[in-house]
């Protein structure tokens, strides 16, 4: 049996073991410490220590990701386009479309966050010229309160002297 399920798998698979020969060697190592208890008695590592160095590598792993997704998706796009078309010319007509694309985007979404700080920065403004007169007799109104607190603390002083 064992032999015939041997001549079943694929070729790269067959110097691997079968799954019953893997379960027998495997053997679950018992959880002495849970992983957070065990991380924290650990010594600080070196990106703990620098975390600006830690955040630049983030920033290069995702700039190099970025770039290999971008190749990646140039290529797709240039097997798409007809073989009659020369490889390097569909390459650039590609990445031409995605700049235009990403740009549109990019210009769309900057135009609506100036156009939204626009209205918000018109609405404060009428509502501060609207409002002029109640803030004006407010501040009569605070001083006015702000005179008759004083004089009532004076009276009070003269009266226990």
């Amino acid at each position: 049996m064992a032999a015939a399920s041997a001549a079943l798998r694929p070729l790269f698979l067959r110097h691997l073991p079968t799954t019953a020969t893997v379960a027998v060697r495997l053997h679950p190592w018992p959880l002495l410490l849970p992983f957070r208890s065990l991380r924290s008695s650990l010594p600080p590592s070196r990106s703990r220590l620098s975390p600006v160095v830690f955040a630049q590598s983030n920033l290069f792993k995702a700039i190099q990701t970025a770039w290999r997704i971008g190749k990646d998706v140039t290529e797709a796009g240039a097997n798409l386009v007809p073989d009659s078309i020369p490889r390097p010319l569909a390459r650039i007509g590609i990445i031409t479309v995605a700049v235009a694309i990403a740009l549109f985007i990019l210009k769309s979404f900057v135009s609506t966050v100036f156009f939204v700080l626009a209205v918000m920065g018109l609405v404060y403004f009428v509502f501060v010229s609207l409002n002029t007169d109640e803030l004006s007799t407010r501040s009569k109104i605070t001083t006015s309160n702000e005179e008759e607190t004083l004089e009532e603390a004076r009276r009070i002083m003269e009266k226990y002297k």
